[in-house]
């Protein structure tokens, strides 16, 4: 069974990794069959604890779309018990984004190395935090079109993809901050370029 509850805002973390979670106002979020943009995405995966000692993490990506592992861009959507908490975007792909952010794991608290970046320790750690207090967690996701263009390299003609995601997640984030006055709360390390 799984339980969806509100989110509350915890005052007092009470975690030995509590530099690493972001507490989550329930305030500060909106739920997304509330969101104006919530028919480009689709669910991709849940998001569980992973009782796995081989891995050594504490936390797993479940797919439930057939090309999670596949390199395409995609914009994509973490929900915290329906509740929106962090847009962001991929070029390669949602299995390869999801694998970094597993490296939040590595951080000095837990006796790891620290070379983890900020933004996958917020995720990981905040990620973990909530999923042991029963909250449940989703990531939707919206595939981007394919841009193809032909350039010309030493007289010869070449296609390329062309990388889109960084001004989708830009125009998501901003109509995002538009519609509903802030950024995510798992945002707010987002890259300066997209303030």
């Amino acid at each position: 069974m799984i339980l969806v509850f509100e989110i509350n805002f915890i005052m007092d973390i009470k975690s030995p990794y509590k530099k690493w979670i972001k507490s989550i106002n329930q305030d500060e979020t909106i739920l997304f069959d509330d969101y104006n943009r919530k028919d480009y995405f689709k669910k991709v995966a849940d998001i569980c604890l992973d009782n796995d000692k081989l891995r050594k993490t504490l936390i797993k990506f479940i797919p439930i779309i057939d090309d999670f592992k596949e390199k395409k861009e995609w914009i994509y959507i973490f929900l915290i018990n329906k509740r929106i908490v962090k847009i962001g975007g991929t070029r390669t792909g949602l299995y390869g984004r999801c694998s970094s952010y597993l490296c939040g794991h590595h951080i000095q608290e837990r006796g790891k190395s620290g070379d983890c970046s900020k933004t996958n320790a917020f995720i990981y750690n905040t990620f973990e935090y909530y999923l042991e207090l029963g909250y449940y967690i989703e990531m939707f996701a919206y595939e981007l079109p394919k841009i193809i263009m032909n350039i010309d390299i030493f007289d010869k003609k070449i296609d390329i993809a062309v990388q889109t995601y960084h001004a989708y997640e830009t125009t998501f984030m901003k109509d995002y901050k538009d519609n509903y006055k802030s950024y995510p709360i798992l945002n707010d390390n987002c890259d300066p370029d997209y303030r």
